[in-house]
């Protein structure tokens, strides 16, 4: 069993790498990837930067060079629910293009106007959730090219998608993962509420990927057992 970890920032994932035996660092067409060991599992994690072409061009080299056999992204994400609150955790049941207009992700390909995530990993993730005591929620998460702050913007995703968060990578790399028949699931933990007051800097960026951490390496024991 080989997992891809995903995240834009170093910042994201850092603590999660922190806790894994890393063997090598290899540099592929300006990424970052690093081969680790988390006891029988072996996994790769890799930093794409912002944006859908940067982890769209990212998750493929994951799974085309390294043959990843499972897919996580992880990262922070601006709220779209009442009901979600700083740092609290998104586990994916879909994704979706919120800049794309539906009738072309239906009529062109991979005619798909959403990318559902695993099941199994969701099941694993809303385990591993459980057993750490976090809060959570679980449904749809939107992705974009822009920083949503625009509150027209926001009222219009709303609208049209009614996600439970917005950020800017999760649907490119469900894409990429879906086209290759690979698992994937995307967890987000909130960082902002995606408005004009939005004053996103790397201490809150580093406090909402605490819980993601936590999260994670939960999820890797779970993960580990079912290898065993």
């Amino acid at each position: 069993m080989k997992i891809g970890i995903i995240s834009a920032l170093a910042l994201e994932i850092e603590g999660v790498k922190s806790n894994l035996s890393v063997k090598s660092e290899i540099n592929l067409a300006g990424f970052k990837f690093f081969e680790a060991q988390y006891d029988k599992l072996e996994i790769v994690i890799a930093i794409c930067d912002v944006g859908k072409v940067n982890s769209a061009s990212c998750t493929q080299i994951l799974i085309s060079h390294f043959g990843i056999d499972y897919l996580i992204n992880l990262g922070v994400a601006g709220s779209m629910k009442n009901d979600v609150f700083l740092y609290d955790l998104i586990i994916s049941k879909e994704l979706v293009h919120y800049d794309v207009r539906k009738s072309q992700m239906i009529g062109r390909f991979p005619y798909q106007e959403t990318f559902k995530a695993s099941d199994f990993l969701r099941n694993v993730a809303i385990k591993s959730a459980n057993l750490i005591g976090k809060k959570y929620h679980v449904g749809k998460i939107a992705t974009g090219e822009s920083f949503v702050t625009d509150p027209k913007i926001k009222e219009r995703i709303i609208k049209d998608f009614k996600p439970h968060c917005v950020e800017m990578e999760g649907a490119a790399i469900a894409h990429v993962a879906f086209i290759n028949n690979v698992d994937f699931i995307v967890i987000r933990s909130i960082s902002d509420n995606a408005s004009t007051s939005t004053n996103l800097n790397d201490k809150i960026i580093e406090m909402a990927s605490k819980n993601i951490t936590i999260l994670m390496l939960e999820m890797l024991k779970e993960l580990n057992l079912l290898k065993s």
